[in-house]
């Protein structure tokens, strides 16, 4: 009886055991299907890209984009923020393991694979604001230049201003801090990052950009030869919507361009209806109220033929004339005049190479671009290969923005013409009204074009396509020195 109850025991318990283990097994495969954790590395202190907390928690643009990539394709994400030589020595190591953003460099393509643009940054030469100055050298030339080490700016300034002296700090937050102690005065850095820190130390026009250098996008990079990896976040990367990118960059970086329409434009529709109501009712005779009505729009169409270019169909002199005076009285305390006088660059060789019907064609094409472009503002044709930008802005960096997409679109453009391709680059001066006069009401429009005019030609002398501006403290400087 005893042997019995054993045996019965011994069955039940080798059964309990063979299931436990059978349970055991599922759950360890079951974890080998798992994801591993995809560790996101970058910089500790790049504002408002990525940096920590006084928390502790990751934060920036570039956090927020790699959340969406971790949402739209239903993985975990692990940041990993490091100071910045740090970060590219963390992805040296190689593994499976993604660096946020950063720009290329050929160093860093020894060890690096580049995924997909992810958004755009500019960087600028910043220098000490000195009121009433306007630097004349190029390039702070005979000052000590901060940049952050192994960055981007330390290697862009090598390589194309090696005869300039860096000071190289491991952080955005040393790099400023000796510029607004005094240590440095002057400074390589992204607007965006240069912009935030400024600002949030109150110190916004402590510096200046005194040269746009470079215009690139942002690249997500894998370890060299990871090609599944990089296989895996490219199509990742494209997985998140064009929407949420938008989103997310309007967050962190100001380029949302509101429309805004005259506050007295629905007011003066109103009393335009009802003038026309009024002049129907009292005058009887509409043969006369239809000849008034097609007087008055003869003398419109005779307005807009004196005030417009007949080949571009962009504003003439006159006619940005009339607008400038419209413009002048409607900006608010908050908005400055801002002028961009843009200029093709050896555009008779285009006429020469090509004739002058192909260069006309690539004027109308630079000027319908235009058009769509500046939201905000007029458009004209000045002559010749010479076009200008007429526009309310909030401040000298906002108009720089503007016209290094101008410089740059129409330096990435390709205009085929009967199977010729024509590249065209052009040289840009961009001036705010507090650059020429000290208040806007003495602001008269000449003033403003001759200024921006000495800053194109400089622009030329330099080299050709680029920008080349004034600083925004420069009230009383005598442009004609520039």
């Amino acid at each position: 009886m005893f042997a019995c109850i054993f045996r019965i025991l011994t069955g039940m318990l080798l059964l309990a055991c063979t299931y436990s283990s059978t349970l055991a097994w599922a759950d360890d495969a079951y974890l080998s299907e798992e994801k591993d954790i995809l560790v996101v590395a970058h910089s500790s202190e790049w504002k408002p890209y990525s940096y920590l907390t006084s928390e502790g928690q990751p934060k920036g643009l570039l956090i927020d984009f790699w959340r969406a990539y971790a949402k739209y394709n239903h993985t975990s994400i692990q940041f990993m923020l490091l100071d910045w030589p740090e970060s590219l020595s963390y992805m040296k190591e190689g593994g499976d393991r993604v660096h946020a953003g950063l720009l290329k460099s050929p160093e860093r393509e020894t060890y690096l694979d580049y995924v997909t643009p992810i958004f755009n940054t500019n960087g600028s030469l910043y220098v000490q604001n000195q009121s009433g100055k306007v630097s004349k050298e190029p390039l702070a030339a005979g000052k000590e230049v901060g940049v952050v080490s192994e960055s981007y700016e330390s290697w862009f300034l090598s390589e194309h201003y090696p005869e300039v002296k860096q000071k190289r700090f491991t952080r955005n937050e040393a790099l400023f801090a000796a510029a607004l102690d005094g240590e440095i005065q002057a400074l390589v850095a992204d607007s965006q990052t240069a912009n935030f820190y400024f600002l949030t130390q109150g110190k916004p026009l402590a510096f200046v950009a005194d040269q746009v250098l470079y215009t690139q996008p942002i690249y997500a990079a894998v370890p060299k030869g990871n090609q599944a990896l990089l296989n895996e976040v490219r199509e990742g990367i494209n997985n998140i919507p064009a929407e949420e990118r938008l989103r997310i960059k309007q967050r962190w970086v100001n380029t949302e361009r509101v429309e805004a329409y005259p506050a007295w434009l629905l007011p003066g529709a109103v009393l335009a209806v009802m003038f026309g109501a009024v002049t129907y009712i009292f005058i009887l005779k509409r043969m006369v109220y239809k000849r008034t009505v097609a007087l008055r729009q003869a003398n419109t169409r005779l307005r807009e033929f004196a005030n417009t270019d007949p080949l571009t169909q962009l504003l003439n002199r006159r006619g940005l004339d009339a607008y400038f005076a419209r413009l002048k009285p409607k900006l608010s305390r908050q908005q400055e005049m801002g002028l961009i006088l843009i200029d093709l660059d050896h555009f008779k060789q285009v006429n020469d190479t090509y004739g002058h019907m192909q260069g006309d064609k690539v004027l109308v094409h630079l000027a319908s671009y235009l058009k769509r472009f500046v939201k905000k503002g007029a458009v004209a044709r000045l002559g010749g290969e010479e076009f200008c930008v007429l526009c309310p802005t909030q401040d000298l960096d906002a108009l720089i923005e503007l016209a290094n997409h101008i410089r740059c679109d129409v330096a990435d453009t390709v205009f085929e013409f009967e199977g010729a391709d024509i590249r065209v680059t052009v040289s840009i001066g961009a001036i705010v009204s507090s650059d020429v006069v000290d208040g806007i009401a003495a602001l008269e429009l000449d003033a403003l074009i001759h200024a921006a005019d000495l800053l194109m030609y400089r622009a030329k002398n330099r080299g050709r396509n680029q920008v080349m501006l004034a600083s925004s403290s420069s009230v009383g400087t005598p442009i004609a020195e520039i």
